[in-house]
């Protein structure tokens, strides 16, 4: 049997992820999985947001990105 531990939480959040897992037809655990999945997905994109809005304007940068173009287009033509 796995491992498992007590998380002190309230009454009302205890329901609500019982509520939220018979709806879904899964499991507590299941639930808070999938929860910190989707947190960890929503913080690396805000990471992949701040380094794109970083870079957008860097000349070495957009100087790569022309380049990775135009060899993309040369192999579509060739």
């Amino acid at each position: 049997m796995a491992d498992t531990t007590t998380v002190k939480v309230q009454t009302s959040t205890r329901d609500l992820l019982l509520k939220l897992g018979a709806s879904r037809r899964e499991s507590a655990d299941q639930v808070i999985l999938a929860a910190l999945a989707a947190m960890h997905r929503d913080k690396r994109r805000q990471v992949a947001a701040a380094e794109a809005l970083a870079i957008k304007d860097d000349p070495v940068d957009l100087a790569e990105i022309r380049a990775i173009q135009q060899d993309l287009a040369a192999l579509h033509e060739g």
